[in-house]
C-alpha cells in the first residue's frame, strides 16, 4: 500500500514498517468507524473505501462538512495526539476497510527513530494543514 500521499517526508522502508505494524479493520457501509467524543488509541489509515465526515449540530442537524476521505488517508489523527475526543464522525461510504497501528508501538518508534519521528510529525503536519484548508474552503461565509 502506498503510503506517500498521507506520509510524503517518510521513506519507503517507515512506510513498509507502518504496514506491517497494523492490523487490517473492515467495515460494512454505513458502520461508524469514529464517533465523534471517542478517543483515539491507534494511528488510523484508510486502506481502501471511503468515509463521510459529518457532526450534528443543535443535537439533530447532521451535516457533513469534508471528505469524503479516501485509501491513503489519515483518521483520528487529532485525537489521538491531543488525547481529546474526536471532533467528527466518519462514517462508511460502502465497505472499508482500515489499517490501525497501535498507538505503544507507533509512540515507541516515535521515541527510539528521532529521523524517523521528525519526518513522521513533518509529514502529519502537513496531511491536517492540507485538510484545514479543504474544510476552510468547504464552509461558506456568514455575513456580519
Amino acid at each position: 500500500m502506498n503510503l506517500s500521499g498521507a506520509f510524503p517526508k517518510l521513506t519507503d522502508e517507515e512506510h513498509a514498517w507502518l504496514v506491517s505494524s497494523a492490523e487490517t479493520l473492515t467495515y460494512g457501509s454505513g458502520d461508524a468507524v469514529i464517533s465523534e467524543g471517542d478517543v483515539i488509541e491507534s494511528l488510523l489509515i484508510i486502506k481502501s473505501g471511503f468515509l463521510r465526515v459529518t457532526r450534528v449540530y443543535l443535537d439533530e442537524i447532521c451535516a457533513e462538512f469534508a471528505g469524503p476521505l479516501g485509501p491513503g488517508e489519515v483518521i483520528g489523527e487529532m485525537s489521538l495526539m491531543d488525547r481529546k475526543g474526536a471532533s467528527a464522525n466518519l462514517i462508511a461510504d460502502g465497505s472499508a476497510e482500515i489499517l490501525s497501528i497501535p498507538k505503544r508501538i507507533l509512540f515507541e518508534k516515535l521515541e527510539n527513530d528521532v529521523s524517523f519521528a521528525a519526518r513522521f510529525y513533518e509529514s502529519l503536519f502537513l496531511d491536517v494543514t492540507r485538510k484545514l484548508r479543504s474544510t476552510n474552503q468547504r464552509v461558506m461565509p456568514v455575513p456580519p
